[in-house]
């Protein structure tokens, strides 16, 4: 597939880049085409197999299958209803998080929709297939490409095929399991376990947090 890393010169557009590119054209956007060649320069450094190139945004989107959102929350609007004319029938997904450190702890702080993945959707045109995933994976952890994650990718979703397609990419990261966690509706709870996993992370001095699930038998 051809997969655009949208605002992808940052740690998890890093991260996804040299997890996928072995199988996939990864194409990193930006705002501005010359930090995104830069970015898809220094990645191609770390890559064996395949490679990256970079463009704007806009083009990334409209040249992609696929549309990972790699911004933090308050540039969600300027890659999805600013750059709307360049999504025609891509799948997009969101690890999109509206949180803010209000100087003691992170807060989740959802939009009038409920999440930003639903944010999303009522941005883009009609009938794109919107998938809310990896808000719970480590950037840096993602980044050291031969790692063992050891951890659950969420994945929040409506249409079966869009979700089994998220589910390959993400097994392609070496021990990252995906579980399904309930429609695109559900996306909010999810996102939710961000802030807290930060908090939790900072408190207890905990580097490269991630969450797991744990089956008692």
């Amino acid at each position: 597939m051809k997969i655009a890393l949208v605002g992808g010169t940052g740690d998890i557009g890093t991260g996804f880049a040299v997890r996928w590119a072995a199988n996939h054209e990864i194409i990193i956007g930006s705002r501005k085409a010359d930090k995104a060649i830069e970015s898809a320069e220094a990645v191609n450094k770390l890559l064996v197999n395949g490679s990256v190139r970079g463009t704007d945004n806009g083009s990334a989107i409209a040249s992609a299958d696929v549309v990972v959102l790699c911004v933090p929350y308050e540039h969600l609007v300027s890659v999805t209803r600013d750059l709307a004319a360049s999504y025609k029938s891509q799948l997009v997904i969101s690890p999109v998080v509206p949180m803010i450190y209000n100087g003691k702890f992170f807060q989740f702080t959802p939009p009038a929709e409920g999440s930003a993945a639903l944010q999303a959707k009522s941005m883009l045109p009609d009938g794109m297939k919107i998938i809310s995933a990896f808000h719970t994976i480590c950037a840096a952890a993602l980044q050291a490409k031969d790692r063992e994650l050891k951890a659950d990718a969420f994945i929040c979703g409506d249409e079966p095929e869009a979700i089994d397609t998220v589910v390959g990419l993400a097994q392609e990261i070496k021990s990252l399991r995906p579980l399904k966690a309930g429609p695109l509706a559900a996306s909010a709870m999810v996102e939710s376990l961000t802030p807290m996993l930060l908090n939790v992370a900072r408190r207890n001095k905990i580097k490269d947090a991630g969450i797991a699930i744990v089956s008692e038998r």
